[in-house]
């Protein structure tokens, strides 16, 4: 077989627009036509709402390569693209190969006959994805409805396109076109390797690989296939016959070493290589088991995954694309955003359904990573089609993608879409005629996508929708915590109190979150100094959640002293934020084992956006990453109040038990300690429990005028630094006892100075008084911090690692904290 890769040299044209012009493959059109200097940065401003023509317009992405005599002499030769994106006509010397309209399957056609000695011209047509979505509408026999948002491109659910090019209540609408992933020219005089997909088996303290070899010849005849990891081979000689097939082997490995989810245990992989004849590939694949407990108890159905035996609390957010231009993403990118969700103590991802699968980077770096991934298929928030010809497209994409997927030890389970089984509800046609829908829906989700999962790979866990209670579960999982899993948005849609996260104990939490602003350095990448205002046309442009800013405005009266300038209304939102998270996943960790799993809405933002995401458009961690980072950390402490009530518990993700000290604080705002508990106890492994309960009376000590701080020093442990960490350190939190709008939290300088460190350089940090929120901030200077937006005690040092860039001096660095917007 021999492969000539053909991304390079490619043209885009616009026949309308007088448009000829190059374009970089892997790639879309508005990235090209932003590079050639056509278009305005489609990111600032509202330039998106001048650009909507593109995703109007027909498109053609065209490639003029050379043949050699030699390259003619194979027996069959086909062209080969990873993703055409997405209604297209494909052309070779002006005959037409054929026709694609899915963006989420690859495409092979035939060119024997066609191909030339000498130049050879290649064309992808595109036609506009949004008038093909209209054209679809308009042959559908009655509407299918989907949910909109205030920039809207119509009929996204009619077209296998990555949903949220159409527009997302936090990303824009930018219907792109594009090539991505590998074009070749494939040439073998027998057969080649469409598709390699292994099955792991279990037995003992051994493992049998079942490789299975997707396989189309151009001609009958014979070759040997082979397969070897680890130190065990296999080969056999088979028969083809002209066509697709499928071959399979087996291959036994002895004793390999388990790979776990981040936190858990170390990720090892091995190279398993695969031969047909001529043909050579290879995958890294992992050894482990992943089940997942959904067994009915006395408090509903559970959800519970477990890792080689052991129960996994799931810690983690939603990723959605990390770009709506998919020629700004890269490796390297992949590599920073999981790099930084792994450093905040998450163990899983899940990939969001109204966004794409990924490139084999994201799934590779899960694998080395330990990030546990729930699959969404990609659909979301609609009702879809579910004639012959759209179930029979869908039917090919699914297969592909789970063909392609499912050697990654990273994937633990296969979810068919979001939010479709609320969205049945949502409509005003599904209201009017529930059965029609709900037949079109079992027909799509479960006949199609659930079927063929469990076809092809029956070894990971169907789950039907998120959220749901499982297959044949139509539960209300926006509102009941009982059964599977729940998207619990009460709070932000419903403007329910940070408090009533106390309300609800989900048995795994897949969607939870609240907005908060990006951070000026941000915003100065998409907004000029007049429109630095929340209510400004450029602020509201980049806020796609109809309210959205009504609700962080309005909420933080509720908590916070209203901010005095546009930075500290950005800091504070994020503050904010980071309180509102903290507040549930705190809460839900200390009541495992009933819960046992919490995923953010979101992880990343696909442009700069006041959104939920927990790290910025540009990669830097918002004040609630930092939070997660603490209460995601192995070992946890957890302080409750309720009432007068003030309870501590130890949550714990390791495997042994910690026994030593607990001390409660109760500390005026000068930084004096009022009263002090201490007690022995023991913080048990893969657990959480309550350490220490108390009820304090208002009167002795009134909530605006303290603050409670709970300190746990296990016995092997004397003066090390404080943290929430992995059972090396002493465990700390600090709580408010009020609103921190009520609290007499006093103003006090804050000191700081720059030092040498192991690792590079740290800031070492004092406080004349307690300081709330203190955020470190470093404009211009690509690097984060150890820990951020975190509390000081007077007559303590905190110390703060800089990763990134060095410092000369400390000039640069901007500190922040309640009541001190500014001050140091």
């Amino acid at each position: 077989m021999k492969e000539t890769i053909l991304n390079r040299n490619w043209t885009l044209i616009n026949t309308e627009k007088q448009i000829s012009i190059p374009i970089r493959i892997p790639g879309d059109n508005i990235t090209a036509l932003y590079e050639a200097e056509i278009i305005p940065d489609p990111y600032y401003g509202k330039n998106e709402m001048d650009l909507q023509w593109i995703g109007r317009s027909d498109w053609s992405f065209e490639n003029r390569f050379t043949i050699d005599k030699t390259d003619l002499t194979s027996k069959n030769t086909w062209v080969h693209f990873d993703s055409i994106d997405t209604l297209a006509e494909v052309y070779l010397n002006g005959t037409l190969l054929g026709r694609t309209e899915n963006m989420f399957r690859a495409y092979r056609f035939s060119i024997k006959d066609i191909l030339l000695e000498g130049e050879n011209t290649l064309e992808v047509r595109v036609a506009s994805p949004e008038e093909g979505a209209k054209r679809l509408a308009k042959v559908q026999p009655y509407p299918v409805p989907y949910g909109e948002f205030p920039v809207q491109s119509p009929n996204r659910n009619l077209v296998r396109k990555t949903a949220c090019h159409a527009g997302w209540d936090w990303g824009p609408c930018l219907m792109i076109s594009g090539l991505y992933g590998k074009i070749a020219l494939i040439s073998s005089d027998l057969e080649i390797i469409e598709a390699v997909h292994t099955n792991l088996i279990q037995n003992g303290d051994d493992w049998t690989i079942e490789v299975s070899l997707d396989l189309f010849s151009g001609l009958p005849g014979e070759t040997e296939i082979e397969a070897e990891c680890s130190g065990a081979k296999i080969s056999e000689t088979v028969n083809l016959t002209t066509g697709s097939q499928t071959k399979k082997l087996k291959l036994e490995v002895n004793n390999p070493d388990l790979w776990w989810p981040a936190g858990y245990g170390e990720q090892p992989l091995y190279e398993l290589k695969i031969s047909s004849g001529e043909n050579r590939t290879s995958r890294m694949i992992g050894f482990r088991t992943v089940d997942i407990l959904t067994e009915e108890d006395d408090k509903g159905t559970g959800m519970v995954f477990q890792v080689n035996g052991r129960e996994i609390f799931c810690k983690g957010a939603n990723w959605i694309p990390m770009d709506a231009l998919p020629a700004r993403e890269s490796e390297k990118r992949y590599e920073e955003l999981l790099t930084a969700a792994v450093n905040a103590n998450m163990n899983m991802i899940r990939v969001w359904g109204g966004g794409k699968y990924e490139e084999d980077d994201f799934y590779d770096t899960c694998d080395r990573l330990g990030l546990l991934i729930w699959h969404d298929f990609m659909f979301a928030c609609s009702l879809y089609p579910a004639d012959k010809e759209f179930l029979d497209n869908v039917k090919k994409e699914v297969s592909y993608q789970i063909k392609r997927l499912k050697s990654h030890p990273s994937i633990a389970l296969w979810c068919g879409n979001n939010e479709n089984v609320g969205a049945l509800t949502w409509f005003e046609e599904s209201k009017a005629n529930r059965d029609r829908y709900l037949i079109d829906y079992y027909k799509l989700n479960e006949a199609v996508v659930g079927e063929t999962v469990k076809e092809l790979d029956p070894s990971r866990k169907w789950w039907s929708s998120s959220p749901s209670a499982g297959e044949g579960d139509f539960s209300d999982c926006w509102h009941n915590d009982t059964r599977g899993d729940m998207h619990y948005w009460s709070v932000w849609h419903e403007g329910k109190p940070f408090e009533a996260y106390y309300e609800v104990t989900p048995r795994f939490c897949s969607e939870f979150g609240f907005q908060s602003f990006s951070s000026l350095e941000t915003v100065k990448t998409f907004a000029d100094e007049e429109q630095m205002n929340i209510t400004s046309p450029v602020m509201e442009h980049h806020q796609r959640n109809d309210r959205g800013n009504t609700i962080i405005a309005t909420t933080l009266s509720r908590y916070y002293r209203f901010p005095q300038s546009f930075e500290e209304m950005l800091y504070l939102s994020q503050v904010q934020q980071a309180f509102a998270i903290t507040t549930a996943v705190e809460y839900w960790r200390s009541r495992r084992p009933t819960c046992m799993g919490t995923l953010i809405w979101q992880l990343n933002d696909n442009w700069p956006v006041a959104s939920w995401s927990s790290l910025e458009y540009n990669g830097k961690w918002k004040p609630l990453h930092y939070a997660a980072k603490r209460f995601f950390a192995p070992l946890h402490l957890v302080i409750l109040k309720k009432e007068d009530k003030i309870s501590i518990h130890g949550c714990s993700d390791i495997q042994e038990s910690r026994q030593g000290t607990l001390r409660l604080d109760i500390i005026d705002f000068d930084g004096k300690v009022k009263k002090s508990f201490s007690s022995s106890c023991s913080i048990h492994g893969d657990s959480s429990a309550l350490l220490f309960e108390e009820t304090v009376d208002k009167r002795d000590f009134p909530e605006a005028e303290h603050f409670c701080r709970a300190v746990f020093t296990p016995a092997h442990i004397k003066n090390q630094g404080s943290g929430s960490g992995s059972g090396s350190e002493k465990l700390e939190n600090t709580i408010l006892l009020a609103p921190p709008k009520a609290c007499a939290i006093r103003k006090t300088k804050i000191n700081a100075r720059l030092e040498k460190s192991e690792g590079g350089q740290e800031i070492i940090l004092t406080s004349e008084k307690p300081a709330f929120n203190v955020c470190l901030e470093l404009p211009g200077y690509k690097a984060e911090f150890s820990d951020n937006c975190f509390s000081l005690i007077p007559g303590e040092e905190r110390r703060i690692e800089i990763y990134g860039d060095s410092l000369a001096k400390l000039d640069p660095l901007i500190i922040h904290s309640l009541r001190n917007f500014g001050r140091n």
